[in-house]
């Protein structure tokens, strides 16, 4: 017999909107085991109408391309929320020499240009971009002439090859990809500022306010495409007292840079606000030293040359671009009420070795290359709609090509 009063509420008499409510204050990994305890929350939690405040916060999507085999290919996903890696479905195509992610999806640039979401690997080839290159810039933004889910790419710079000589002329080209009429736009070439300096290893990018913002990593140059009218500003230096290198990157609806200086205290990484009509900055925040030395090897000279950057909302994810697998890397979040930054480090995802029988950290094999992106996944719910599919019973999540796991 129950002992279970009647006249006290519990968690079986609770309204279908008050469950949907509690279940949406959960974390991914625990949505995964609530919906295996009933039919009710499964259904609830499977709709496509749900999603948890979880998905309000950008998620980090990183993906390994083995060098020698495709079947070996990695793809994880990291959930800010839960501090967990997320092991994705291996990709379908890797047949491109150059690979980029940026805001949400995956591209490959040459020797054709193609595109997929980074949860769907559903690659879409367009038609031939008229300057084929490698390692641009790449930006994706609303197309407010076809609706509100319409968006088009903008492609910048990188380097083309005619002959296997790089073309010096048409290395500054910018074209605008409509999807909904598989069409290029050739548009004004970057300015000449940026010749010397022109791909993604030397450049980054920022969508804000209808702007496409170029910034040089080591030049400081910068300068905005006017996403409307095709026009570019005037190239303007933004380098803040004692920079080696900085990226540019768009959070909380304000340009932020990002990047390592020399102090007098000794090297750090700091973070400035940027002024968008006058690029004057001031410093919002300071990474602990500790943490920044804990993402690279304190033995190297040039110990942090391959920390990058990326960001989106108001999350920025600092890691080790060649020894990510190696090294942690950690997240800045920005306060929305104060602006106040916290930082923490998070670790790399774990790897299958299909010649082991047990997990492995990434460090174990280097025989692959990475990209990432990152991605505000409330805007499309893909994953509310995803996670029906992808779960299991209970903690027995399957490690298969279509399942979805904790790492």
């Amino acid at each position: 017999m129950s002992d279970h009063n009647p006249k006290e509420p519990n968690i079986n008499t609770l309204s279908i909107d008050l469950t949907e409510l509690i279940l949406s204050s959960l974390s991914i990994p625990s949505l995964l085991r609530a919906s295996s305890v009933c039919k009710l929350w499964r259904s609830l939690i499977s709709s496509p109408t749900f999603t948890p405040p979880s998905l309000s916060h950008p998620w980090f999507f990183l993906f390994g391309l083995h060098n020698t085999s495709s079947r070996n290919n990695q793809s994880f996903a990291f959930d800010p929320l839960s501090n967990s890696w997320f092991r994705l479905p291996s990709l379908d195509d890797s047949s491109s020499s150059s690979f980029l992610g940026s805001s949400g999806f995956l591209f490959t640039t040459t020797p054709k240009f193609s595109y997929t979401p980074v949860l769907k690997s559903s690659w879409r080839l367009t038609s031939p971009l008229k300057y084929s290159r490698v390692n641009p810039l790449l930006g994706v933004f609303p197309d407010t002439s076809s609706g509100a889910h319409g968006f088009k790419f903008i492609v910048v710079g990188g380097v083309r090859f005619i002959g296997g000589l790089v073309d010096i002329e048409d290395r500054l080209a910018v074209e605008i990809y409509d999807p909904n009429h598989d069409s290029w736009e050739l548009c004004p070439a970057l300015p000449a500022d940026f010749r010397s300096r022109n791909s993604s290893q030397s450049l980054s990018s920022a969508l804000l306010k209808g702007k496409f913002y170029v910034f040089g990593i080591y030049s400081c140059f910068v300068s905005s495409f006017d996403l409307q009218n095709h026009v570019w500003s005037e190239v303007q230096t933004l380098r803040p007292p004692g920079v080696i290198f900085s990226f540019m990157i768009s959070c909380n609806d304000m340009l932020v840079l990002a990047g390592i200086c020399n102090a007098p205290s000794g090297p750090s990484f700091n973070l400035w606000r940027i002024d968008e009509r006058t690029m004057g900055f001031s410093e919002i925040a300071l990474m602990p030293q500790s943490l920044l030395y804990s993402l690279v090897d304190d033995e190297e000279d040039d110990k942090f040359a391959s920390l990058k950057c990326v960001g989106m909302g108001n999350l920025i994810y600092v890691f080790n671009e060649e020894y990510h697998q190696k090294y942690p890397a950690c997240l800045c979040e920005i306060s929305a009420d104060n602006g106040k930054c916290s930082w923490r480090r998070y670790f790399p995802p774990t790897t299958r070795c299909p010649a082991a029988a047990s997990h492995a950290l990434l460090t174990h094999f280097p025989n692959w290359d990475f990209a990432c992106s990152i991605a505000a996944l409330q805007e499309s719910k893909m994953v509310a709609v995803k996670l029906g599919a992808f779960m299991k019973r209970g903690d027995e999540i399957a490690d298969a090509a279509t399942d979805l796991f904790i790492c």
